[in-house]
Order: C-alpha cells, then sequence, then structure tokens
C-alpha cells in the first residue's frame, strides 16, 4: 500500500498541474509508473494534506517525490470552511467524509486532487468534485491482500467459535463439550463458501479457500466465466440460489441503491443449516 499511495498522488498531481487534466465523474486509479513522479510544480511544492494517517514510509515517499505533506485530522466544519483550500491534494481513508461544499471550498483555493488510500469512495461526493473540477483517485489494488486475510480470519473465527471461546477462557472456563455453553467447531474444507461479488478481493478469497479445500460458488451480474473457471469457481444466476447452496457466505459488493437491502432475514433463512459435508 505504501507505494501504491504515494505513486497515486504523485502521479494525480503530477498530471494535474502539468496537463490540466478534464474533469472526472467517477473515482479513478493511476497505474504505478516505472519511476517516481516529481510533483514539484515551478520549484514550488505541492501541499498534501493527510487527513487519517498513513505509514510513515508512504509519507516519507511523498516527501521524496517533492511534496510537502502534512498530517492532521479536521472537523466538519473546517472542512466546509476551507481548510482544504490551502493544499493541493489531501489523502483520505474512511475516517473523512468530503461532502461538496467541502470540496467547493477548498476547490475555491489550491485543491485540484482528492486520494483514497483505499478501494471504496463512498465517503467522497464524486459529483461535487466533479462539479467542482477536483480529480477523484484511488488505490484499488492496495489492500486486496489485507482484506483476503481478513475474510479468512472471520471464517475461521465463525466456523470454530473463537470469540465465545476467547471470553470464556478469559472468564477462567474452558468451553470444550461437555461443558455447559460449549459449541463444538467445525471444518472449512468441503463447505460451500458463496462470494456474493467477485472482484479481486473475492477472486483472492476464492483462492485461498479452494486450496482450505472448500467448494467456492459466487454470484456477480459483472462475473464471466473466463475468470472464474481458472480459480475453480461456479458462477450462479442469482443471490438467491447463491445463499440456498451455501452454508458460508462472504459478501464482497459494494453499497449501491441495486444492493441495499439485498441481504436480510429472508435470505438468510435460505442457507442451510450444514455443510454438504455434514
Amino acid at each position: 500500500e505504501i507505494m501504491c499511495v504515494s505513486h497515486m498522488i504523485s502521479a494525480a498531481l503530477a498530471l494535474a498541474a502539468g496537463l490540466s487534466l478534464p474533469v472526472v465523474g467517477r473515482a479513478r486509479a493511476f497505474r504505478t509508473p516505472s519511476r517516481p513522479i516529481s510533483i514539484s510544480n515551478s520549484g514550488a511544492a505541492q501541499r498534501v494534506l493527510v487527513t487519517d494517517g498513513l505509514a510513515p514510509a508512504a509519507l516519507d515517499a511523498l516527501a521524496a517525490g517533492g511534496a510537502d505533506v502534512t498530517s492532521r485530522s479536521l472537523t466538519e466544519d473546517e472542512l466546509c470552511a476551507g481548510a482544504l483550500a490551502a493544499y493541493d491534494a489531501v489523502i483520505i481513508r474512511s475516517a473523512t467524509t468530503l461532502r461538496a461544499d467541502a470540496l467547493s471550498a477548498g476547490a475555491a483555493g489550491r485543491l485540484r486532487v482528492v486520494g483514497r488510500a483505499g478501494v471504496g469512495v463512498d465517503n467522497i461526493d464524486v459529483a461535487g468534485a466533479h462539479a467542482s473540477g477536483v480529480t477523484v483517485v484511488n488505490t484499488p489494488s492496495a489492500s486486496t491482500a489485507s482484506v483476503v486475510e481478513m475474510t479468512l480470519a472471520l471464517l475461521f473465527a465463525a466456523a470454530r467459535n473463537l470469540p465465545a471461546a476467547d471470553r470464556g477462557l478469559r472468564s477462567g472456563e474452558w468451553l470444550k463439550p461437555p461443558a455447559r455453553g460449549s459449541r463444538l467447531g467445525s471444518e472449512l474444507a468441503g463447505k460451500n463458501l458463496g462470494l456474493l461479488g467477485f472482484g479481486r478481493i473475492a477472486r483472492g478469497v476464492a483462492a485461498a479457500a479452494a486450496a482450505l479445500g472448500m467448494r467456492v460458488f459466487a454470484y456477480s451480474p459483472h462475473a464471466a466465466s473466463e475468470t472464474a473457471s481458472p480459480l475453480g469457481v461456479t458462477l450462479l444466476p442469482s443471490a438467491e440460489e447463491l445463499f440456498c447452496t451455501c452454508s458460508h457466505v462472504s459478501l464482497h459488493c459494494a453499497l449501491t441503491p441495486q444492493t441495499r437491502l439485498l441481504v436480510g432475514g429472508e435470505m438468510l433463512e435460505r442457507m442451510p443449516a450444514v455443510g454438504p459435508d455434514g
């Protein structure tokens, strides 16, 4: 993630300053350049604000590219009052929300680029950025491995009842059958794993789950068999069939008007009570 973030913002600033980028209306990801891009402009360092923290190496990489980097969080009132106007670019994670008024106030000054250190841009008003001439960039692959590993950790925790076992042990109880309140864990091998969505992270989870011996199924209106087949993934025609088929389901789709409320009690009731291996 370190170099991905620094290259992202460096490339965006260099292009915005040197080529007068056209306004874009969606998040855009830049490929990693073959070498670092200087982001100085006519001898003056570009000012970059980091609101939600970055690894020290990422901050160093930005500074090495010629940026004047400031790390501090801003309140919503400060954002709306135009605090971003003093910076050429701002890098955020999920803690900062950039509304249209904050972006407009920033664009009235120096702000030209918003960089999302991560994938989702739901905390950025991209249409507002478009209207203000601010370019929005993200890092689609920066967190893929981390999220894949976290997904596996949650699958293991659920299958083995690790949270309850941890709490029991901390309170002096060994929750192993036949102890009262204990529950048997189960293996992931042989179970059906359903992936709702089939982007980078879901494909990474599919590969790892298959290595564990799970049968992997997926539903996405955008998935192609050419992508799924090499991973041993079976594509299903609907989310309903995915839940009917799988004892374990992991969600890997963005929250959109189409996906909002897609999963609820009725969908969960479709899931088999036990895996195909019992």
